[in-house]
């Protein structure tokens, strides 16, 4: 080989500028573009590399339409390192994911760092809209989920792997698992909320990545689709099995299956993308994470050595096409090296979008189009840290170390098996090669986090590592007080029975607002560790009945339905510090339930109130509020309210209303800040809170109430079903030390 690859200094290089294609863009056109990840396939088993015995007709149309890829490489040799480097387009190494991380809701560090962008937020500056499907594996913790890290719309899980049949999706999310591979049986997500899905999960991923292209299809999008298939476990649908009947091996069999749905599914996006008309627009990309475990799911490497986390060929070195219609050649072989992480530099290119950190790939588009005839990479390079394997490849050459305290190098041109080591010489490429690896990895920064291989090592450190809130569930958990702050007052609602009257005063009968509740302590309880206030639909006495009175509480015979509230007034008040309540309110038509506080001194309003959740129809739209009141000259309220439209909550969190939520306000004598589940609501600056005499009713100690009202600003509840629930997990109260 004549190729120098003398001591190279990597030149990280994105080639920002436009170039003329077969069919330039229009000014105003930019791509939409596709990324098609599959899970642990094999070099060997897509029919654009030679596979026989399982077809990918629809794969193979990508290749057609497009380019194949001989020399198409990934990052790291397992899945989530791999994966940092696909949505980066940055060395992993490089922000310390060196590691396959574990799933740990938990832990901020186990997953994509916050100095790295994936490809959908650099998309979003240049006005893409973007959704992730499938596998993530970039993190559990909720400041990770793909919402937070730049995509617009999520569909599929967390974790590295996942069950394919929804009737083993038996764990609501991943507060619920108890082991690294629970995660598995998590229901799926949908953006930041979990939903009942009834289909195989491919099929489901597919059905998604339609839907999203339907509705997309004027604006240019991203669709970063990661199928889990084929990865473990093996399961398949009876659909796909019986086209394998011919295979008889059984693990073979069902891998072949799970490649079926998957290629199926690709046959749906481009037949969706050709009948809008948006094809030749399209970028797509598919490529698989990393070689197959031959041995574990049935895959086939082909001629490629090992597998599946191996720096060996097999396990580096994957299917790779792409497609673009009109902009580059189809049916074009190329067979120079690059690099998945080559994606994001191409898609920001045609964008028009600068990324914040320097990319470590290149934009192909010129390379396989012929107007660069060069390189796209004149080296590559991988590393496992806690293995000290490494491997480096310049031009034909492969400098490898892997399981084995001997360096190889193979000619890969001449041996893609690499079954002939060669000597370690200068003839070689030896030292350069070795030289230039050992001149990267001093760029590359050491893993951030304990990883799948080190989960043991990890539980030792993180002993609580599982025991996690469960939004659907009652908090069994011991409270922690803010940095700072100790627990004045706690109501744990732990006693089955009715509320404990050392604590809590009941309100009787119609009390306010022109409600229709009748309020009464029969419709509180405590079980199963929450308060439970019930409203129903039955008829009770009125015992405060006159005839011909003109008074709302008095003019009516008979309520129609019944409630509760609870209320601290003369038992317990408090003056400043932090009040925190873990309730699940019912959001349905004619529902308003609170969580309030009122001033020990005055009447209403000048006695202050403040409310930490109000959910009603204002101006008929449900809103969630967050409060405070006062008095005027004239003794009528005066407010400082926010009212946010509940959909604001539900659009990305469809299940909303099925979990328990944390409501919280910050009360010093300077502000009074609401907060639902850490995020902030409304700031209410108290030097503006005066009655018309000067009084401040938040200088004052405040009693607290919990109750459900029904009508009146909650809405007409005549067609809802009843009884309605309000459960109030906790209430506790911090003050500063």
């Amino acid at each position: 080989m004549s190729r120098n690859c003398s001591h190279l200094v990597m030149v990280w290089t994105v080639l920002v500028g436009f170039v003329f294609t077969a069919s330039p863009l229009r000014a105003q056109e930019k791509p939409n573009v596709i990324v098609i990840l599959t899970d642990d396939q094999g070099y060997g088993d897509v029919g654009f590399n030679g596979c026989k015995d399982i077809p990918t007709p629809n794969i193979d149309r990508i290749a057609d339409n497009g380019v194949k890829f001989t020399n198409a490489y990934v990052t790291y040799a397992v899945c989530g390192p791999s994966r940092a480097g696909i949505i980066t387009g940055r060395y992993q190494d490089r922000f310390g994911f060196g590691r396959n991380p574990l799933c740990a809701p938990q832990d901020t560090a186990q997953g994509l760092p916050r100095s790295e962008e994936t490809l959908a937020k650099v998309l979003s500056r240049s006005a893409y809209t973007s959704i992730a499907l499938g596998k993530w594996h970039l993190g559990a913790h909720k400041s990770q989920y793909p919402l937070k890290r730049g995509f617009d719309e999520f569909y599929g899980f967390l974790s590295g792997g996942h069950k394919y049949f929804p009737n083993e999706w038996t764990l609501n999310d991943v507060s619920e698992i108890k082991a690294q591979f629970d995660a598995y049986n998590t229901r799926l997500m949908r953006d930041n909320g979990r939903v009942d899905e009834k289909e195989y999960l491919t099929d489901a991923l597919s059905r998604e990545a339609v839907s999203f292209i339907e509705r997309k299809a004027d604006v240019p999008f991203f669709m970063y689709l990661a199928f889990n298939a084929p990865h473990a476990p093996l399961q398949a649908t009876e659909k796909y099995l019986k086209r394998f009947s011919y295979i008889k091996n059984k693990k073979r069999r069902i891998y072949a299956a799970m490649v079926s749905a998957v290629d199926d599914g690709v046959g749906r996006v481009l037949n969706k993308l050709e009948e809008l008309g948006i094809s030749d627009n399209t970028l797509i990309f598919f490529l698989s994470d990393n070689g197959g475990p031959e041995h574990k799911n049935g895959s086939d490497n082909g001629v490629l050595r090992d597998g599946k986390g191996s720096l060996y060929e097999g396990g580096i070195h994957v299917p790779f096409a792409v497609q673009w219609p009109g902009h580059i050649p189809a049916g074009k072989v190329y067979e120079k090296s690059v690099s998945s992480l080559d994606i994001v530099a191409t898609a920001v290119t045609y964008a028009k979008v600068t990324p914040k950190n320097k990319l470590d790939g290149v934009n192909l588009i010129p390379f396989v189009n012929g107007e660069n005839e060069g390189e796209p990479h004149e080296q590559l390079f991988w590393r496992k840290y806690d293995q000290k394997a490494y491997a480096a490849r310049c031009g034909d050459h492969k400098l490898v170390k892997y399981k084995s305290d001997t360096e190889e190098i193979y000619n890969l041109k001449a041996d893609i098996s690499e079954s002939n080591s060669l000597a370690l010489t200068e003839e070689n490429h030896y030292s350069n090669l070795k030289s230039d690896y050992q001149s990267w990895e001093d760029e590359m920064e050491d893993p951030v986090f304990l990883g799948l291989m080190k989960g043991k090592e990890y539980n030792k450190l993180h002993p609580e590592r599982f025991k996690m809130l469960s939004p659907f569930k009652v908090d069994t958990l011991v409270g922690k007080a803010p940095e700072g702050y100790e627990l004045l007052w706690t109501e744990e609602f732990d006693q089955d029975g009715k509320p404990n009257s050392e604590k809590w005063a009941f309100e009787e009968g119609f009390v306010r607002n022109n409600e229709l509740q009748w309020y009464q302590s029969d419709n509180a309880n405590v079980r199963d560790g929450a308060l439970v206030i019930e409203g129903r639909k039955e008829t009770v006495k009125n015992t405060k009945y006159k005839k011909r009175s003109k008074n709302w509480r008095t003019d009516r015979k008979n309520a129609e339905y019944t409630s509760s509230s609870i209320k601290t007034k003369d038992k317990f008040s408090f003056q400043y510090g932090v009040l925190e309540v873990r309730a699940k309110i019912d959001t349905r038509m004619g529902m308003w339930p609170a969580i309030w506080t009122l001033g020990v001194d005055q009447k209403w309003p000048a006695n202050g109130e403040i409310d930490l959740m109000e959910f009603y129809r204002h101006e008929g739209k449900a809103k969630i509020l967050a409060n405070a009141a006062w008095a005027n000259a004239e003794k009528n309220a005066v407010w400082d309210s926010e009212k946010i439209p509940f959909y604001k909550f539900t659009e990305k969190e469809k299940d909303w209303a099925d979990k328990f939520h944390i409501w919280k306000m910050d009360w010093t004598a300077n502000y009074i800040r609401i907060y639902l589940d850490d995020e902030l609501l409304n700031e209410i600056d108290l030097s503006k809170t005066l009655n018309a005499d000067g009084y401040n009713p938040f200088h004052q100690p405040h009693y607290i109430l919990l109750n459900l009202a029904i009508g009146a600003n909650g809405g007409n509840p005549l067609d809802t079903d009843f009884p309605g629930k309000y459960e109030v997990d906790y209430v506790r109260i911090y003050q500063k030390k």
